[in-house]
């Protein structure tokens, strides 16, 4: 799960817009950033990490010297600690740079097909197979540099497995932006005077002020040239499985997603969990106590804050910011590993003793993956004097491993895989726990279920995980 960022225009600088759109994107990914620019007789590529946000990477001279009215941006978010390169990549046989935000299934596979041909990948990251596969097929193509395009788009989604969404640009040509054939990863353009941009979302188009934005349809690409000329084809449509995570947790809340917004879905999943509450044990216990007096709401900051709002109305329970995050941490799921994520997690968020304290703390949450981060914040809160903590989750159980670039890759790492509600209750140490359900999800995302990719909590993935071999040469042999 990264952000990417794409722009052409008639000025004859665009690094910093991409320098900005990378900043407005920096929540999709904190570990490396990366921007290529190309004008009328050079290529400028300048990437960093590891761990380095967009701000460390990129100062101001580095900016004047990315000049160029064409370019692209990157911010990384690892799904291994292995894979620790930064994107854009650019190939100088072909004269084609690219970032892409996904995750290729069958890279190796793809990356031992390029080596029978002689090609060879110097990274460990993915986008520079996708790539070489892209400037292999590119480069055997004939015609205008536009049809060689769109053809050699057509055998790399007939070849390549994984999610996709991918912003390149051809020296000398123009920008090339198109999303593989299930739509898994968002992206999205729209238009300004003298310029196009492509982006991850939405928000990043609007403070740039970019209108009439438009949607990528699942194995659709776009093309505009040097002189701002657009052509849109659907290369290859398989459906759409829209991934159901950037609403409940990568998104911005000032985004939109597929017309979504993301700020109203989240609202409505707290509507939906408490009408799941009003239905518990949990509920009629507390009543017949009366201890609902003593009750207060809050959001593990910040995903979580709309729902715990809309929670609280429904529920008839006071709102109150409960944990405070440090601003600086950072987003701490898309940190690269699980100790890092455990350790600041203890430093990044913290307690308000006096409002939690003698209080029944009810804590709204985006996500349990691993229940190591949220056990720790549970003990916290006891320790400042929570009487009970109940947790309310706004995404059903996680269950079976992304393959599309989330950073949960075995069955073994997520807590919910072979355990019960209440089994994961004991081990978390809550009060109670009640997890969003399926249906609940889907009516609050708004769009029908069979357009979502549910995988990890259904194990019912859109796409194979392994390219038939004789497929893939009959691909790449012609």
């Amino acid at each position: 799960m990264c952000g990417i960022f794409g722009i052409i225009s008639k000025r004859t600088q665009v690094s910093l817009d991409i320098y900005n759109a990378l900043l407005i994107q920096q929540h999709r990914g904190q570990d490396a950033a990366g921007i290529l620019v190309l004008n009328k007789n050079n290529v400028f590529l300048k990437k960093g990490g590891k761990g380095k946000l967009v701000y460390e990477v990129f100062k101001h001279h580095d900016l004047k010297k990315l000049a160029g009215n064409l370019g692209i941006g990157h911010v990384r978010y690892p799904t291994t600690e292995k894979k620790s390169d930064a994107q854009p990549f650019y190939n100088n046989f072909s004269g084609i740079g690219l970032a892409h935000n996904g995750h290729i299934i069958n890279e190796q596979q793809l990356r031992k097909k390029l080596r029978e041909k002689s090609i060879y990948c110097d990274s460990d990251c993915d986008a520079e197979t996708l790539l070489n596969v892209f400037s292999y097929f590119f480069l055997r193509e004939k015609g205008n540099v536009k049809e060689r395009c769109f053809k050699s788009l057509e055998k790399l989604m007939s070849s390549v497995l994984g999610s996709y969404s991918v912003v390149s640009v051809i020296r000398g040509v123009g920008l090339l932006a198109f999303r593989d054939p299930y739509g898994i990863r968002p992206l999205v353009y729209g238009k300004r005077e003298s310029a196009y941009a492509f982006a991850s979302e939405t928000i990043a188009l609007e403070q740039l002020e970019f209108s009439d934005y438009k949607v990528l349809k699942p194995g659709e690409a776009v093309f505009v040239d040097r002189y701002l000329n657009v052509e849109s084809r659907l290369v290859k449509q398989q459906g759409h499985r829209h991934c159901m995570f950037e609403w409940v947790y990568f998104s911005r809340a000032t985004s939109s997603l597929e017309g979504v917004k993301i700020n109203s879905v989240r609202a409505r999943l707290g509507a939906e969990l408490a009408t799941l509450y009003k239905k518990s044990h949990a509920y009629k216990r507390l009543k017949q106590k009366g201890l609902e007096k003593m009750i207060i709401v809050s959001p593990v900051p910040e995903t979580a804050r709309p729902a715990a709002i809309l929670f609280s109305e429904k529920a008839g329970y006071k709102y109150k910011d409960a944990l405070e995050k440090n601003r600086y941490a950072g987003r701490l799921f898309i940190k690269p590993s699980q100790k890092i994520r455990e350790k600041e997690t203890l430093m990044s968020i913290v307690p308000i003793k006096e409002i939690v304290d003698g209080k029944i703390v009810f804590i709204i949450d985006d996500s349990i993956v691993r229940g190591t981060t949220l056990r720790k914040m549970i003990y916290t809160l006891k320790k400042y004097g929570a009487r009970q903590v109940h947790v309310f989750i706004t995404c059903p159980p996680l269950k079976y491993p992304c393959d599309y670039g989330i950073d949960f890759h075995k069955s073994t790492e997520l807590i919910a895989h072979n355990k019960s509600v209440d089994e994961i209750t004991t081990e978390i140490g809550a009060d109670s726990l009640t997890y969003m359900s399926m249906e609940g999800l889907v009516n609050a995302i708004g769009m029908p279920r069979e357009e979502l990719c549910l995988a990890c909590l259904n194990n019912e993935y859109p796409t194979e995980r392994n390219l038939n071999k004789n497929v893939l040469n009959q691909v790449f042999d012609y």
